[in-house]
């Protein structure tokens, strides 16, 4: 018997990245995010109970905020190239959107996916130092709700969810259509993140986040 075929079909990927120079940077983040607290009221999305910024990251003047914008666009460019297919740069850019959250003990963040992009992901600014039980775990949903579901001897491929503990200066970036929540912070500290979601837009369309 000759194979033929060999592919990976409806895969969800998980990028995980460690940002040199996290500690300097989030001590720089932490500084504006507590003045920008002190003037602003925050939306409600996803957040209860927590702090969720403007949807502004890409446009923000301050240093340690388009220093964390530069990460993000330069990992998701190199996504973009590595998975699809002779995608021609010049062409196309990145769009995108980014905002901060903060959670303080009790916060969490309901089931959501962000559908209406290509890839999202988050950086860790600030993570509780023993995170009690699942205190701010990142838990991912399998999307396919009924894989599986006639045999108890599933390999991890197949396993329902996905549970992730979050390390100040790690940045994640995962497929948008992926479902995905944060389990409440049990701690007194507060759990600080930048979260952000990222598109495909041709040429001249409006461009908020920078191919560099």
């Amino acid at each position: 018997m000759k194979q033929v075929i060999n592919r990976q079909l409806f895969a969800s990927a998980l990028l995980g990245f460690e940002i040199d120079g996290a500690e300097k940077l989030n001590q720089d983040l932490m500084a504006v995010i507590n003045e920008r607290r002190k003037i602003e009221l925050g939306v409600k999305v996803s957040n209860n109970h927590g702090w969720h910024s403007a949807n502004d990251l890409f446009v923000r003047p301050e240093p340690a905020f388009k220093t964390v914008a530069g990460h993000i666009t330069r990992a998701a460019m190199g996504l973009i190239r590595g998975s699809i297919e002779n995608f021609d740069l010049s062409l196309h850019d990145i769009e995108g959107e980014g905002w901060v959250n903060v959670s303080g003990k009790g916060a969490f963040n309901s089931p959501h996916g962000h559908g209406a992009y290509l890839w999202s992901g988050v950086y860790y600014v600030q993570i509780p130092e023993q995170p009690s039980g699942m205190s701010g775990t990142l838990e991912f949903i399998d999307p396919r709700n009924i894989v599986g579901t006639g045999s108890s001897l599933r390999p991890p491929v197949f396993a329902p969810k996905f549970q992730v503990r979050p390390q100040p200066g790690h940045l994640l970036i995962f497929p948008s259509y992926l479902v995905h929540w944060v389990y409440p912070n049990e701690d007194d500290s507060d759990r600080v993140s930048i979260a952000f979601n990222i598109k495909i837009v041709s040429r001249g369309n409006i461009i908020t986040a920078s191919a560099s």
